[in-house]
């Protein structure tokens, strides 16, 4: 049994009937490589079923104590079913893009079901030139884009031959009993800030100056990020349903590569400002005015340590980036976003977002929840904007369906924001239309390729 930590719980307490919280990714395979050429649902179940020691809380299921007495924690499932979690599903034809985007977009838009361990995975077959795609879901809960990326590690191979692992067969723990989670809650609730009390006293007074320091720094972090108010007025921020919308969309990172090595900057500089375009776009497709006008992005960053790297749970805090949305030249939208991300990187705003997100750590159950919906409902932020390493390397799915390294080292992530956004999923392009878009519109498919997405 453990305990849930204040980011992963977050995520439980966030999600409602129309704002679900999981994640995801879509792999499209290749199964040429096959001696058979097909990829089937019997080699996927082999050879996953035998990783699952790497990741024991895709056998884990959530359990909340009674009373709300704290956090929720992670159990093991005395009947997990790996053919319930592992599913195979056949596209209409003509098997293309198009019916691609509709099943995913029917996928996402269904709550994970509570009472097992909080994902799934499709085979997608029937697809056109012989492909196979693999859908995961799993809830942000589970995992972050780092973690989740470790996972896919685990769980494809670098060589073109399956490795089937052995270990111990697993014998799940017994389910503790409500009267054993109440007890364990009240014990925590109880010892956990004597015990924080007494470790924080202890690094004080055995380097006063240093604490001093990460205290003040951690008070000017959260005073700057309390400080930027509301984010301006836009048209994501509005009640959103429980369906939603996907799209896929190839960038090649030398493009980013590029643009950094010639302007300065980063490669994460260069994606926020071709969101920032893309934003500016949308904006006049709509009529909207746009000038001098700023959206405001949350922008996850990684706080993982060595130690922390195949960890899974939630190890991220935020900075929040004004993107300019009015009309400028490219050069110009870049140079502002590189002023912006530069004086973030210089100040403490990530110390301070970081303890803001983890302030659950010492709240009651009640008033984490309703601190953190409370957060959801207000309008701090306009859109999100992640990007995730992805591999580098080219990799093979289980049973030697061959999945190349993704064309960009990070992956963009981007979705509108409202109680954790509607809508449009996928990399931005300059010029490319979110939220109920099919783009592009080719039905064809392009080489084997990965996208990441988040369906909130």
């Amino acid at each position: 049994m453990e305990r849930l930590g204040p980011q992963d719980a977050s995520f439980l307490y966030l999600e409602t009937p129309s704002v679900h919280q999981h994640v995801g990714g879509l792999a499209l395979l290749d199964p040429s490589t096959r001696p058979d050429g097909v990829l089937r649902i019997e080699n996927v179940v082999e050879v996953i079923s035998s990783r699952f020691h790497l990741a024991p809380r895709f056998r884990q299921k959530v359990v909340f104590p009674p009373l709300a007495t704290a956090r929720p924690v992670w159990v093991d499932d005395a009947n997990f079913d790996v053919d319930f979690h592992i599913r195979r599903a056949a596209l209409p034809a003509p098997g293309g893009r198009r019916e691609l985007i509709d099943y995913v977009q029917r996928v996402i838009s269904r709550p994970l079901d509570r009472t097992k361990p909080l994902w799934e995975l499709y085979l997608i077959e029937g697809m056109e030139g012989g492909m196979t795609s693999i859908l995961t879901k799993v809830h942000h809960a589970m995992v972050d884009g780092m973690a989740a990326i470790d996972l896919a590690t685990a769980v494809f191979d670098f060589t073109p031959d399956p490795q089937i692992l052995t270990h111990e067969p697993w014998t799940p723990e017994a389910e503790p009993s409500r009267l054993e989670l109440l007890r364990d809650a009240l014990t925590e609730q109880v010892t956990h800030p004597l015990r924080t009390f007494a470790e924080t006293a202890q690094r004080a007074l055995g380097a006063p100056s240093r604490a001093a320091r990460q205290a003040l720094g951690t008070l000017a972090g959260v005073t700057e990020v309390v400080g930027r108010g509301l984010a301006p007025p836009s048209p994501f921020n509005r009640k959103v349903g429980p369906n939603r919308r996907f799209a896929m969309m190839e960038a090649p990172v030398s493009s980013f590569k590029d643009v950094k090595n010639a302007l300065g900057g980063t490669v994460n500089d260069a994606v926020l400002a071709t969101v920032a375009g893309g934003l500016h776009r949308l904006l006049r497709y709509r009529r909207e005015p746009t000038r001098n006008r700023t959206q405001r992005a949350m922008v996850p960053v990684s706080v993982r340590t060595e130690d922390q790297q195949s960890a899974l749970g939630n190890r991220v805090s935020t900075w929040l980036v004004d993107l300019p949305v009015g009309p400028m030249g490219a050069k110009k939208r870049l140079s502002l976003i590189r002023e912006a991300t530069e004086r973030l990187k210089e100040s403490k705003a990530a110390v301070g977002a970081e303890f803001l997100m983890n302030i659950g750590m010492w709240a009651p159950p009640t008033i984490h929840g309703m601190a953190a919906r409370l957060a959801a409902r207000g309008r701090f932020i306009n859109l999100v904007v992640s990007n995730v390493p992805g591999h580098r390397s080219p990799c093979t799915s289980p049973a030697r369906a061959w999945w190349p390294p993704t064309r960009s080292c990070r992956s963009p992530r981007t979705w509108p924001y409202r109680s954790r956004a509607p809508a449009w999923r996928g990399p931005w392009r300059s010029g490319s239309r979110p939220t109920g878009t099919r783009c592009p519109t080719s039905n064809t498919w392009p080489r084997p390729w990965t996208n990441r997405w988040r369906s909130c």
